[in-house]
């Protein structure tokens, strides 16, 4: 069954230098970005990033762009080997997110694939300096900024394991 959710995007938000920068160089090319991301759950918590230098930006899930010569599967595990101490030891694909925003007045496309993900261990712990792994329990994510916000809805109301496509459209 396909699942089709529309919320709205909050434009104008806070966001790093860093963050900044990287959206400026993502609506500069003027085309979908496709991301690989990892939803981790476990002990009623998920497992989710953030940058250091701003404790007040939003969390993300761990992931990162497709490359070439990747498949979904190989891109997931780079990312949580650079970015992390853990090694993803399996994955399930579960949906799709059609992510469409705006920043600082240029639209902004990303195609997300998001996973289920076991790791081999729970104590998450950066290979970045920029960011930092937090486990949020589930019970409190409608009070978290984790973007998506359509997959943490998902994440709250347990559609992420039903789910097969979401699209999240500003306005």
């Amino acid at each position: 069954m396909i699942w089709q959710m529309r919320f709205n995007v909050i434009v104008g938000e806070r966001m790093t230098f860093r963050q900044d920068q990287f959206f400026q160089a993502v609506a500069s090319r003027r085309i979908p970005r496709v991301r690989v991301a990892g939803i981790v759950v476990d002990c009623g918590s998920v497992l989710v990033q953030q940058p250091t230098d701003d404790p007040s930006a939003c969390y993300a899930f761990i992931g990162g762009e497709y490359e070439l010569g990747d498949t979904f599967e190989t891109r997931l595990k780079k990312e949580f080997e650079e970015e992390t101490n853990v090694r993803l030891v399996e994955c399930e694909y579960l949906f799709c997110v059609e992510n469409h925003f705006r920043h600082r007045g240029n639209a902004i496309q990303p195609a997300e694939h998001f996973f289920l993900v076991k790791l081999d261990r729970r104590d998450a712990e950066s290979h970045e300096p920029h960011l930092r792994q937090h486990w949020i329990p589930i019970a409190e994510l409608a009070s978290a900024d984790l973007r998506p916000h359509i997959v943490r809805d998902a994440l709250i109301d347990g559609t992420y394991l039903t789910s097969r496509y979401l699209l999240q459209k500003e306005g």
